[in-house]
């Protein structure tokens, strides 16, 4: 299966299970986990320059603890891009990021925090103890992208770790920029 995390696990064992009782064969069953791929934003990979970017979105503090775990668990990570929004399809409030067990972050080796809250993402990984000095500010999609550039070595694996619409505008800027497809594009 190309999806990791335990969230993935439950899902996969979740469908597993509806199909079993709608009476689809054992073989059917894997050859569709086989081909299964991850969709936009979710477990996506995209490869800039030899660097791969694994995108994993996170909308709430229950999710953005299984994709921080999941980070841990696919590839020890120690480099991201944080990106938070608040617009209405996110959520205006986002004292949630509070709830968030930021504190995994510790020994990260650098974040690049973007978006319309990246201000108040620098401040709670201040206080989950991240150093100041692994935490750079680049407020825009294209910042961001620009400051990953100068940051990831190739070969590199760096997390994505967005709200929804900060997402869809680093999707965006990685169609803009020849490195992905819309998500509305087949690939």
């Amino acid at each position: 299966m190309p999806l990791s995390g335990l969230y993935n696990t439950y899902n996969i064992l979740a469908a597993v299970a509806a199909a079993s009782c709608a009476g689809v064969p054992v073989d059917v069953m894997q050859a569709a986990l086989r081909e299964a791929r991850p969709s936009f934003g979710r477990l996506e990979q995209v490869d800039v320059d030899g660097v791969k970017l694994r995108m994993m979105l996170a909308k709430n503090p229950a999710g953005f603890n299984e994709v921080l775990r999941a980070s841990r668990e696919l590839g020890e990570g120690r480099c991201f891009l944080i990106a938070i929004n608040d617009r209405l399809a996110d959520g205006r409030d986002v004292s949630w990021l509070w709830d968030v067990d930021f504190e995994l972050l510790r020994d990260a080796e650098w974040i690049v925090v973007s978006g319309d809250r990246a201000l108040d993402m620098t401040v709670r990984l201040k206080y989950a103890g991240v150093s100041e000095d692994a935490v750079v500010v680049a407020p825009t999609p294209g910042a961001a992208l620009d400051e990953l550039d100068t940051r990831a070595q190739r070969g590199q694996e760096v997390f994505v770790l967005p709200t929804y619409t900060a997402m869809l505008e680093l999707r965006a800027e990685l169609a803009a920029r020849g490195y992905a497809r819309q998500f509305w594009q087949a690939s």
